[in-house]
């Protein structure tokens, strides 16, 4: 499935054009993709009035990246979009967003015209990985006890500008993209304090195996993950 945003979890895109410059005209030019995150950490919510979460770590796997052409621009030579119209970065790439800014790639792309950027969200398939089998992960306390939230979302999330007609232009001076992840958003509207520890080992496993009996949990956190960066269809 994919879906389109402009904010996950309220994501937003901020670009910001870096202060050095590239005097090689006419030459790629250097993209850094950073990531960083909104987060209270330790608040009581309305949504889970009677619990109090700690995040410790939200970490996902992004199976790839894409850069997409802007249909018409100068990249695109042909008229249509197809695979000549897009950058691809290969992964996996496994963001902990509420570390303090973080780089997720840095890569020499062509100047012109973006209209989006694609994250393919998919299972990590690094038997050594911690990640291994799960595509995002969140760890924790819930009133002092240790909790891990983790599951498999197969998921393309496309990111835009709220503005339609606003593109991500990269021409002779390095550029720096910023991905804001408001952790608060899907935080705030659970109730943790419904979460069980069924099987009595000290930690509460939400997860879609249901070891602690907590599997529709796992639903809710999974399903408010896909519903707030769901825009208009």
């Amino acid at each position: 499935m994919k879906t389109r945003f402009y904010a996950f979890f309220a994501i937003l895109v901020l670009v910001l054009l870096a202060s050095c410059s590239n005097d090689n005209e006419g030459k790629s030019d250097n993209l850094v993709l950073k990531a960083r995150s909104i987060y209270n950490q330790g608040k009581v919510t309305a949504a889970s009035p009677n619990a109090v979460v700690s995040l410790t770590s939200f970490t996902f796997n992004f199976k790839e990246i894409e850069f997409e052409f802007a249909e018409n621009s100068s990249n695109d030579d042909d008229g249509f979009f197809d695979s000549d119209d897009e950058i691809e970065l290969n992964g996996p790439f496994v963001v902990n967003v509420l570390n303090n800014t973080i780089d997720i790639a840095a890569l020499n792309v062509p100047a012109g015209v973006y209209e989006e950027v694609e994250f393919t969200m998919s299972r990590n398939k690094q038997v050594n990985s911690p990640m291994y089998n799960k595509s995002v992960q969140i760890e924790g306390t819930i009133n002092g006890t240790p909790f891990v939230f983790w599951h498999n979302i197969e998921e393309d999330f496309e990111i835009d500008y709220e503005d339609a007609a606003q593109n991500l232009i990269i021409d002779n001076t390095t550029t720096t993209l910023y991905l804001n992840f408001d952790l608060n958003a899907v935080v705030n509207s659970i109730d943790f304090s419904v979460a069980t520890d069924n099987d009595g080992d000290g930690v509460i496993e939400i997860n879609p195996n249901d070891q602690d009996g907590n599997q529709s949990l796992a639903n809710l956190i999974k399903n408010r993950i896909k519903d707030t960066i769901e825009l208009d269809d």
